[in-house]
């Protein structure tokens, strides 16, 4: 019995037999196919970089539909008769692009390029499931199940947007018009085959079975099938698998997809029923349907709350009976499916055999315990809106594509609609604990009253405080803040649906949620004509394959088919001895061929191994205590993927000496007074002494507390290394060729030269592939020499988070003595930054100190600074994005904020005042504050705060002098040659491509020294051989000097060239020159290196004003406008730096708003370790009004071509968001009777912090 579908129109017919019984879709495209177009990062639905598209037959309509979904949860056992389209299908260099890939491109909306395909599938999702027809905000909200890390979205939203029917976007000249277009966009007829033969059972590997059935009947032929005991699992769209791992003990996979009986809707005049097998977007669709029908008007308010469940994808596979069985399988699931139909009373009609039915409710149906029920619908009654009202809730982290902190749903039956009389409630709330559904007594308490009395309210409140008792569940939110939430909620629908005399008029925007309108953007920069290709604007080089699928990265080379996959066995408890190491069970899986410790390791046992910012050995496996928590023990070798990392599980290990006290915050080592942890960095300098107050004098203290941030690059850790001869190939995702290198070879004793690393692009770094990454190279590198065999190792998202280095945490504790107008008379500020279990890479004297004086007139009279490193129980924290500095910009930010608040004065008037004399900013901030309308906007702000008091805004205005240290920079080498055939010119250079750009502005460079078109100019992989001894590709400064080392070769190549040139007069041709030298046995290539001392050290300057939103009830924001004046210097490339000021922000919009990382303290475990429940920005997180300028007639003196970087600078300028918090949160403290005081917002500030911020009471939620 084979599974037979297409794959990018053609044909494919695979044995069951031949996979394992869970092979997915992704691996079967990437590992088979050789496809690798369609990525993988996460596994969980939770990135988008795995999405491709179907086509596939309903089993009762026999429509084609047509969706994305993710491949990487999709099961190929459930592809039978399925069209998949992937990027390489919809278009590539050969047959021509697709639209959508070349509008992506030329927006500029690819850095790294690892996400692009995936945006591309789910927009031609999108647009071949509408026919075509789609609005801007359908657009918008369809990639909340998109991550992208580099851009900050803005481009690649206006990529898509511009195929809208109501599209306001700019295209280039040479973009496809989208009428055009369609005939492009099916790569196939789209015939699929009727599906209509019946399949018999089919035994696969492991033991296991799979089971198609097409009707109700057979279904229930195949349950009968399954022995008493063993494990079954009914599939559909497997997302479950998203939310909790599915067990391998699973022994039958029954397909549900064609059973007809299970996908059927009707809707009546009293009753809605949806199949059970209706994927969510199907239901969405009747909703869409029902809604206009009386008795069913609610449908539109159920159509927005699933509209808020996981994203795109997952709906098109997630079923409705799916959702259900998973808080069934797990009471603590936080179903917005089950709060919403549990809400409304929705009966489920449940299968006990093909013909044996009955209707039970939700909450009866979780408790039945009747093997092998089947779900076969749910029954929605009418809701009369003159006899009903109805609302549900859901309050997220982020926008969207995120479990709820809290659900809640709301029904109130009418006694009589004029009086507000209840006859009946039914009020729900999910995530308060386990088995929590319905608040009965605040229920019952409403019955026969007036729901808007004063009296009714009060009492429903004290009810609902009484009966919630939410119970701690880490990593999930605080009890505290939960309690609060669900109150809130009750009120706003109170606030939301009471006539609007009953209501206070300042109290009624609180009524309802924040709404997003569409993002928009703008970008102001110069370019001069004079110096194309250099500062024109240009598409990335390598844009447009990236946006195809074409670009390879580390994880889609192929290798040969003997090629092993490896995982780490990790260690769980901290500070213990490892005494014995058992892999017996592993060994027992099929599949697995070698595992190896720390005394298999011929060399070093340390996979930093260098002299530059290493302080200690860093063990690739623990030989000594156990440092932290998951800190790799060995390796798996398997003959696939999932086998290594489940293999990995079963490792046994026994430990002696455990450590008493696990440490995993800074705060905790400084209120034991852990004194060997704490390490002081910074340089003695003379004591400042305070001075005396004077008059008016202001005083103050405060602690900044600035948590860790996980990089979330999309592509992961990887590396591929062959055996070859007589040393190693390596291809790896780094940073920095060079300590890879000599990682490697001094673990394995070898020559460096026996061990050469190819690096064509990284899939995004931000620092975590600077060292981190060779974590995996040397125990990849050590699998392939001891095996002699090709070897693969990517990490999973779990062992990335749990294994590798994060942001240096930081907190500072300052305090201030100001004048009464805000200058500093004297700020001290002592800072503390968490080192994780080494003091390598540290930031504390050599990143952050020189950040602290920011642009102020802080000096050795007035600043007294001492940084000191905490030693914690966690991975070695490493460098991300801005690191230290971002910190120390931060820290002296808030210290000005601070004051400002405390001498009552304008935040910018302060800044004004403590400018340094004849700093740049001086001139920049008045322009910046008039060209923002900052005093105009301040005032209207202030006016529409007084006038609500649930929802307040803020204004944050953020200052940075970002100073760039270009003197560790050591060697950048670049080959520049000439191919005498044609004249074309190629450069191999020592930097890594990590999406800023660097090859694109190499190549401009080259272009602009050598006269020739930019065309005519390729980049290659980076290499161990022309790149050898490469600096770090880090600190923003690579391109710039990498284009140094260009123009050096370039330069040389001219001077070579210009006899001949002079010979040949000045009508000669390029390509005539060139062959003429050739002739003339003159060398084409040239080799020059950026050396120390090339380029000087250098300021960047930039600006922020952050406008925001808050929703005080529930802690949610909207940023509603950002401006940034960023001084570039002359932009070598305009487009690429807008794009990194754009993404660099957006980054520090995490950092500082969403991305929390939780440890279990007892354990030093971390609980946020996957997209599940670590959140970086999305498409909806990013500024509604986002202006991006970049500061014109500002050459840099010092710059190469007159520029400067701007990789890092703009994360700086997020911390204003802060400040826009703190403006808004006052007022609402202020509302609150509460004390004007300083409130301590970090990072990040969550909704969490918001709300129990802001001094909200629950007796103080009232109408009136």
């Amino acid at each position: 019995m084979s599974i037979k579908f297409n794959v990018n129109g053609f044909p494919y017919e695979v044995q069951p037999a031949d996979y394992a019984a869970d092979i997915t879709l992704n691996t079967f495209l990437r590992e088979q196919l050789h496809l690798t177009a369609t990525k993988y990062m996460c596994l969980e639905g939770g990135c988008g970089s795995c999405i491709c598209v179907i086509q596939r037959r309903h089993p009762v309509t026999g429509d084609i539909k047509i969706e994305a979904v993710n491949s990487c949860l999709m099961l190929l056992n459930t592809c039978n008769d399925v069209d998949i389209i992937t990027d390489e299908g919809l278009g590539n260099k050969i047959s021509g692009y697709h639209p959508i890939q070349k509008r992506l491109a030329k927006l500029h909306g690819t850095q790294c390029g690892y996400c692009s395909p995936g945006f591309v599938m789910n927009m031609y999702g999108l647009l071949e499931g509408s026919g075509g027809q789609v609005s801007m905000s359908e657009v918008e909200d369809a990639f909340g199940g998109n991550i992208c890390r580099c851009t900050g979205y803005r481009p690649i939203l206006d990529a898509m947007k511009s195929f809208a029917a109501d599209s306001n976007i700019e295209l280039p000249a040479d973009c496809v018009d989208i009428e055009d277009s369609f005939e492009l966009m099916c790569p196939r007829t789209g015939q699929c085959s009727s599906g209509s033969c019946s399949r018999k059972m089919q035994r696969v590997q492991d033991n296991c079975h799979w089971y198609w059935p097409k009707t109700l009947t057979e279904l229930f032929v195949a349950l009968d099938q399954v022995p008493i005991g063993e494990e079954y699992i009914l599939v559909a769209g497997n997302t479950a698998h998203g939310v909790y791992r599915r067990p391998r003990t699973i022994r039958h996979f029954i397909d549900v997809n064609l059973v007809p009986e299970l996908r059927q809707y009707s809707i009546e005049s009293d009753h809605l029923l949806l199949g059970a097998n209706m994927s969510l977007t199907e239901a969405m669709q009747v909703f869409q349907q029902a809604a206009s029908r009386a008795g069913f008007e609610y449908c539109a308010q159920l159509w927005r709350h699933f509209n808020l469940i996981a994203n795109v994808p997952v709906r098109n596979n997630g079923t409705l009976a799916g959702n259900i069985s998973i808080k069934k399988q797990h009471p603590d699931f936080a179903s917005d499916v089950f709060i919403t139909l549990e809400t409304l009373d929705v009966q489920v009609l449940v299968h006990e055999n093909a013909h044996s039915q009955r209707v039970t409710s939700l909450l009866a149906y979780l408790q039945d315990s009747t093997p092998k029920l089947v779900i076969g619908g749910f029954f929605l009654r009418a809701y009369p809106k003159d006899k009903y009202l109805f609302n549900s809730y859901k309050i997220l982290p982020r926008a969207q594509n995120v479990h709820a902190y809290v659900n809640a749903g709301f029904l109130i039956e009418w006694q009589d609609i004029q009086r507000h009389t209840v006859a009946s409630a039914r009020l729900c709330f999910g995530n308060i604990r386990p088995g929590y559904v319905h608040a009965q007594n605040a229920e019952q308490s409403l019955v026969g009253r007036d729901l808007y009395d004063s009296a009714t309210v009060a009492q429903v409140f004290a009810e609902l405080l009484a009966s919630l008792q939410p119970v701690e569940m880490p990593p999930e939110a605080s009890p505290e803040y939960r309690e609060k939430l669900a109150c809130s909620l009750f009120y706003k629908f109170l606030l939301g649906s009471a006539p609007k005399e009953i209501v206070r008029e300042r109290l009624r925007s609180g009524g309802q949620l924040l709404e997003r309108p569409l993002s928009s953007g703008k970008q102001t920069f110069e370019t001069i004509p004079k110096n194309y290709p250099v500062t024109q604007v240009v598409q990335k080089l390598e844009g447009q394959i990236q946006c195809s699928g074409e670009a390879k990265y580390m994880n889609d080379l192929l290798t040969t088919s003997n090629a092993v996959h490896c995982a780490f066995v990790t260690a769980k408890r901290v500070g213990a001895t490892i005494e014995r190491v058992d892999p017996r069970a592993a060994f027992q899986c099929k599949g697995v061929v070698a595992f190896y410790t720390a005394k298999d390791i011929p060399g070093d046992n340390n996979f930093y191994n260098s002299t530059l910012f290493v302080v200690e050995p860093e063990e690739i496996f623990v030989a000594g205590p156990v440092k932290y928590f998951d800190q790799p023990l060995g390796v798996i070798a398997a003959l696939s993927h999932d086998v290594a990392v489940y293999a990995a599980t079963l490792v046994q290990v026994t430990y002696v000496n455990s450590q008493v006290k696990i440490y995993t915050r800074m705060n905790d080592v400084l209120a034991d007074k852990a004194n060997d942890r704490i390490f002081t960095m910074t340089r003695k300098e003379e004591e400042v002494s305070r001075p005396m107050p004077e008059a008016g004098d202001v005083m103050g203290r405060g602690i900044l507390q600035l948590e860790s941030q996980y990089h979330f690059t999309l592509e992961p850790q990887t590396t591929v290394v062959v055996p070859l001869e007589e040393g190693l190939q390596v291809y790896c995702a780094t940073q920095w060729m060079d300590v890879t290198q000599a990682s490697i070879s001094r673990m394995l004793k070898l020559e460096a030269n026996a061990v050469q690393l190819h690096v064509r692009r990284v899939g995004g770094g931000y620092g975590a592939k600077v060292t981190r990454g060779n974590h995996v190279a040397c125990a990849c590198a050590l699998v392939a020499s001891k095996l002699n065999r090709p070897a693969r190792f990517v990490q999973t998202i779990e062992s990335m988070m749990e294994v590798n280095g994060k942001r240096w945490a930081c907190r500072s504790d300052y305090d201030f003595q100001a004048r009464a107008n805000g200058s500093i008379r004297l700020l001290t500020n002592n800072y503390y930054e968490d080192a994780g279990c080494t003091l390598n890479e540290n930031v504390v004297d050599f990143l952050t100190r020189p950040a602290l004086p920011n642009c102020y007139n802080l000096t050795n009279l007035n600043f007294k600074i001492r940084g000191t490193a905490i030693r914690t129980d966690a991975a070695s924290s490493t460098w991300c994005r801005a690191p230290g500095t971002v910190e120390g910009i931060a820290m002296t930010e808030t210290a000005l904020e601070h004051i400002a608040f405390a001498c009552k004065l304008d935040p910018a008037d302060v800044r004004l005042v403590n400018l340094r004399p004849g700093n740049k900013m001086v001139q920049l901030l008045p322009r910046f504050l008039a060209s923002t309308e900052y005093r105009k906007r301040r005032v209207e702000i202030n006016l529409f705060n007084a006038q609500n008091r649930w929802r307040k805004r803020g204004l944050g205005l953020s200052l940075m002098e970002f100073p760039l240290n270009v003197s560790i920079a050591l060697c950048y080498p670049a080959t520049v040659s000439i191919y005498h055939a044609d004249g074309s010119v190629v450069i191999s250079h020592g930097g890594i491509e990590i999406g800023q750009g660097l090859n694109t502005k190499a190549a401009q460079v080259a272009a602009f020294v050598l006269g020739v078109p930019l065309e005519r100019v390729r980049v290659e992989s980076a290499n161990t051989i022309t790149g050898a001894n490469a600096f770090v590709t880090a600190n923003s400064m690579t391109s710039e000097v990498i284009g140094i080392a260009v123009r050096k070769a370039c330069n040389t190549l001219n001077q070579r060239l210009e006899p001949v040139k002079r010979r040949l007069g000045p009508q000669a041709k390029w390509e005539q020159i060139v062959e003429a030298a050739f002739l003339q046995s003159i060398s084409l290539i040239a080799s020059e290196s950026f050396k120390m001392g090339d380029q000087p050290n250098y300021s960047i300057f930039g600006l922020s004003l952050s406008e925001l939103e808050l929703d005080i009830l529930t802690g949610n924001h909207l940023i509603r406008r950002v401006d940034i004046l960023e001084d570039a210097g002359e932009s070598l490339s305009p487009s690429m730096d807008v794009g990194q000021v754009e993404g660099a922000f957006v980054m520090g919009l995490g950092y500082f708003l969403t991305e929390l990382l939780l440890y279990d303290r007892q354990t030093g475990r971390l609980l946020t370790n996957r997209t599940w429940n670590y959140h970086p920005p999305g498409a909806k997180d990013i500024p509604i009004d986002f202006r991006i300028e970049l500061l014109q007639k500002s050459p840099n003196p010092v710059g190469f071509l007159r520029s400067k970087a701007t990789g890092e600078p703009a994360f700086c300028l997020a911390v204003g968001v802060l400040f826009a918090m703190q403006h808004a949160i006052q007022s609402a403290r202020e509302d609150a009777g509460l004390p004007r005081e300083w409130i301590r917002l970090g990072a990040p500030t969550t909704p969490e912090t918001v709300v129990l911020s802001a001094g909200s009471e629950v007796h103080q939620f009232a109408l009136q």
